[in-house]
């Protein structure tokens, strides 16, 4: 009998797996997310995420681990865990 998972165990392994791989590995997943969702968002919400990005690499910006966002996820809008 094959697992599903749920949305919080793909969510789990998927950071796993991005966190242990290469640089390689990174670029070929944000092009498929790029290639995926490119046409979802506006030209303004790609600004904001450039902008972010920028933030980020410079390390001017504000992270979280994952646990800080499950919690925050559960704590305001009630998902579970």
């Amino acid at each position: 009998m094959k697992h599903f998972m749920t949305i919080s165990e793909r969510l789990d392994r998927i950071f796993l797996l991005l966190k242990e791989a290469d640089a390689g590995m990174l670029e070929k997943v944000e092009a498929l997310l790029e290639r995926g969702n490119s046409s979802n968002i506006s030209k303004a919400q790609k600004r904001e995420l450039d902008k972010q990005e920028k933030l980020y690499k410079t390390g001017a910006g504000k992270t979280y681990s994952w646990e800080e966002i499950k919690q925050e996820l559960i704590d305001k809008h009630g998902l579970q865990d």
